[in-house]
């Protein structure tokens, strides 16, 4: 069996963004509200639209999820999926749990969600050592424990506590190798 795309799913700062990086595969180019920041460049690190074309391409059905942060909505294009599907090379995603299940169903053989598990005051710790404010951090630590029992829909699951880290990045390592040889 070989996937397509890997999409990581699980708690606000357990690591989700940073494993996928350390997987070092292309990126899904997601949807965004939001202007761009400089340097940024529209269809490599996100498609930029208004926030009324991409809530009409969500009800279009167009739009695999569709989610607020910080003022913006973000979403994943039903195109872009099958794109990547299509075309083979392995890519990963970061998504939501809702939007992760939707992948999957619609395409189950090519598709591996990954969970990644944390303890919840390392989460707390690290939002806090980002910086973000304290009603930021209570906002995305309230849905805590709903993200973590949604991990039980992935088919790997990858504890990313901080005692944890060699073997959560040796595991990744592992993942990546079987991807590119396989």
């Amino acid at each position: 069996m070989s996937f397509s795309l890997i999409v990581f799913q699980g708690p606000s700062a357990s690591g989700k963004s940073t494993l996928q990086s350390l997987l070092g595969l292309p990126k899904v180019v997601t949807w965004t509200s939001r202007a761009p920041r400089p340097g940024e460049v529209n269809g490599r690190d996100y498609h930029f639209t208004t926030r009324a074309q991409l809530g009409e391409m969500f009800h279009s059905g167009l739009m695999i999820e569709m989610n607020e942060y910080k003022g913006n909505a973000y979403g994943t294009s039903v195109q872009s999926i099958r794109d990547i599907i299509e075309g083979g090379t392995p890519t990963s995603t970061v998504m939501e749990a809702k939007g992760a299940a939707a992948i999957k169903t619609m395409f189950p053989a090519q598709t591996l969600l990954v969970g990644v598990s944390v303890e919840k005051e390392q989460c707390r710790r690290r939002l806090q050592e980002r910086g973000a404010a304290a009603e930021e951090i209570e906002r995305r630590m309230a849905d805590f424990e709903r993200e973590m029992k949604e991990l039980s829909q992935c088919d790997l699951i990858i504890r990313n506590s901080d005692d944890n880290l060699d073997k959560a990045c040796s595991i990744i390592g592992i993942l990546r190798q079987g991807l590119l040889h396989s």
